[in-house]
């Protein structure tokens, strides 16, 4: 009983789709969107504006480093680590990802949080 992950793998080259059939009784196939879609707008080049994966997976690696320490964004060793305490803080988009980035800026004591999302209207 339990639940096993495998990352990095491809199915058809590092395993038969047919032999994950015979091994498990089920199968979930997490893809992620690890390539982000950049937005052609005035100042995406300025310094401070990151992509969602770039983000969250430098502050999960320096989480994990600390020892799951609530306060390792602080003094992060991570390279490049990007840190929005104190700092007023925009998130386009939404999503599992958007919303990971809302809470992970939360947790680092931003200054501010807007989120900006284009969804349907609502039924009448």
């Amino acid at each position: 009983e339990g639940v096993e992950f495998i990352t990095n793998t491809s199915i058809g080259v590092d395993i038969t789709a047919d032999q994950l059939m015979k091994d498990f009784d089920a199968v979930v196939l997490c893809t992620g969107a690890t390539k982000p879609r950049d937005l052609p707008i005035a100042g995406r080049e300025l310094n401070g504006v990151h992509f969602a994966m770039e983000y969250l997976s430098k502050n999960t690696r320096s989480l994990l480093d600390s020892g799951l320490e609530s306060t390792h964004y602080q003094n992060s060793p991570v390279e490049n680590f990007i840190n929005a305490e104190g700092k007023k803080v925009v998130v386009i988009g939404g999503g599992d990802a958007g919303n990971d980035c809302l809470g992970t800026a939360m947790r680092q004591k931003c200054a501010s949080l807007i989120n900006l999302e284009i969804v349907p209207p609502p039924p009448s």
